[in-house]
């Protein structure tokens, strides 16, 4: 049995040899038993036994003793100015024998997650330990030698998630000065660096160096509950509230900074409203009501997710992918590997949709010529396998208005389960990435027709020149761009193109211009960029 109350005592005989006029000393202090409170209430919320709560809420009285001597030492608490305070923490807690009384393997699980605490990622060792032991030996409390590795990596997680709970608490409550080094009113007039808000948008940390302004370190701290490891840490975080609060109380001068501190905001709420959930009850009633359905399918996220759902929800589903020459080869690859992962069976029905004058021509209704030839040619083929539904990826998020391809939808009354679920672009993203779906941070990408004006007929030829434009680009490292084209004046079979990128790639573009040129020069007699920058598609 651990007698926590002794370890409290050394830990506070510890603390005690610090300069305790010094401000951060006493920071510390109370960052350290806010953390085992912490620990208490999600032990107790995970009802895990008292032997695993035990080791718990050592690591949380421990994990930070190395910060004493670091601050006496180096007189700060960065370590990229002085040394790694975990790995200090453990060299302490080994030196003087803290846990000399504990089990060697309970002293090298707590030593072990203290040590991990603080990194980017959990050991891969540690995770691989704890993978390679069967299920039941990993149950926390279950005899047998592979116990223990599940046991650490639990620790490791628990650790992590506790700290970085009172660090939400640290960011609201404490001097903002003493936390990232600038006033709030400092901050007030600063803005979000690109690479920043692409990290949060992927649901990742911010790699430090990537930070460049304080209002990026205040990103950092929201990112951190991407990292959260439990439902019930995420719930902790909920309850207290306090990640928002230095965001809601601050006034944004950047109007641009303004927008993007909301859409920070509103990603993070909804990453934990739908922390771990897979499929809403709407959708599952959904496939209740349609036990049978033929989906229109190209390989992108919404549909992705749709052909995901119906399978896990029991619906007998077929896949059908139209092969125009409107989409990229790697929208059929990515379609084929979906079907292939997820047991599902698909049918590919080649198209050539240029033969119809009315889309060839591409006039302002041009989807909806296009939209009712897929649609219509998915249906034959459907009823023929017999099946009398068809669904589309249409979700809540796209614009239902009076728009030619949504018109073609509805002439041929096809359901959109999304839409009609009120499922969001943003929502099934999440619920892609908790299924663990690699479409779920895929980018828009509208047929390569949109890439020509309208008005402007469209061939075989530019298409191709259009696909082996984008294709090439992405291997060069560019991602969520358009190459649109028109006809050049100078010349009658001659195209020039123009580049939208998002501002974080305007920076990439410099380093690969050249690389850039040679890959789009023989097709096009200008290359041009375009200054606006892109908007990030959701």
């Amino acid at each position: 049995m651990i007698d926590f109350n002794e370890y409290k005592k050394y830990f506070d005989d510890y603390a005690a040899r610090y300069d305790h006029t010094d401000g951060r000393v006493a920071l510390k202090i109370v960052h350290t038993y806010a953390v085992v409170s912490v620990m208490e209430n999600l032990c107790q919320k995970r009802l895990l036994p008292p032997h695993t709560a035990g080791l718990a809420l050592l690591c949380a009285l421990f994990h930070d003793i190395g910060r004493f001597e670091q601050l006496k030492q180096y007189d700060t608490f960065l370590d990229h100015k002085s040394v790694d305070h975990a790995s200090l923490s453990c060299r302490v807690l080994r030196e003087n024998h803290v846990l000399d009384r504990l089990a060697e393997t309970d002293r090298e699980a707590v030593l072990t997650a203290i040590e991990n605490h603080n990194k980017l990622r959990i050991d891969p060792t540690v995770t691989a330990a704890a993978s390679s032991c069967s299920d039941d030996a990993q149950s926390l409390g279950a005899p047998g030698p592979c116990c223990s590795a599940g046991e650490v990596l639990e620790l490791c997680r628990l650790i992590r998630d506790a700290d970085k709970c009172d660090i939400f608490r640290v960011f609201a409550t404490d001097d903002m000065t003493d936390v990232v080094g600038a006033s709030e009113e400092e901050i007030s007039r600063e803005t979000i660096t690109p690479t920043v808000m692409e990290a949060l948008r992927d649901h990742v940390s911010v790699d430090r160096r990537a930070r460049k302004t304080h209002l990026d370190q205040w990103i950092g701290f929201l990112c951190f509950i991407f990292d959260l490891n439990y439902r019930e840490s995420i719930q902790i975080v909920k309850e207290q509230g306090y990640y928002r609060k230095p965001f809601e109380r601050t006034d944004f001068k950047n109007p641009a900074a303004r927008a993007l501190v909301r859409e920070a905001l509103g990603t993070v709420d909804l990453y934990m409203e739908t922390f771990g959930q897979t499929i809403p009850n709407a959708l599952r009633e959904f496939f209740q009501d349609h036990p049978k359905m033929a989906l229109a399918f190209s390989g992108g996220t919404d549909s992705a997710y749709l052909l995901y759902a119906a399978r896990a929800c029991g619906c007998h589903v077929r896949a059908y992918y139209a092969a125009s020459p409107f989409q990229p080869a790697f929208e059929l690859e990515d379609a084929k590997k979906l079907a292939v992962s997820l047991k599902a069976e698909m049918t590919i029905l080649p198209l050539n949709v240029l033969e119809l004058a009315a889309v060839r021509e591409n006039p302002s209704d041009r989807c909806y010529h296009c939209k009712n030839a897929i649609f219509s040619r998915i249906l034959e083929a459907a009823e023929k396998d017999g099946f009398q539904e068809i669904m589309d990826g249409t979700n809540a998020s796209d614009d239902a208005g009076d728009r030619p391809g949504m018109r073609a939808l509805r002439e041929l009354r096809v359901l959109s389960p999304l839409r009609i679920c009120g499922i969001t672009k943003k929502s099934l993203r999440e619920y892609s990435r908790n299924a663990g779906l690699f479409t779920w941070n895929k980018p828009a990408y509208a047929c390569l027709a949109t890439r020509v004006p309208t008005g402007c007929s469209i061939d075989q030829e530019i298409l191709k020149k259009i696909e082996r434009a984008e294709t090439g680009l992405t291997r060069l490292g560019f991602s969520d761009f358009r190459v649109r084209v028109w006809k050049d004046p100078a010349g009658q079979d001659s195209w020039n193109a123009r580049l939208q990128l998002t501002e974080s790639q305007f920076s990439l573009l410099a380093g690969k211009r050249l690389e850039v040129l040679e890959l789009l020069k023989p097709d096009f007699s200008q290359v041009l960029l375009d200054l606006s920058a892109r908007s990030v598609t959701i």
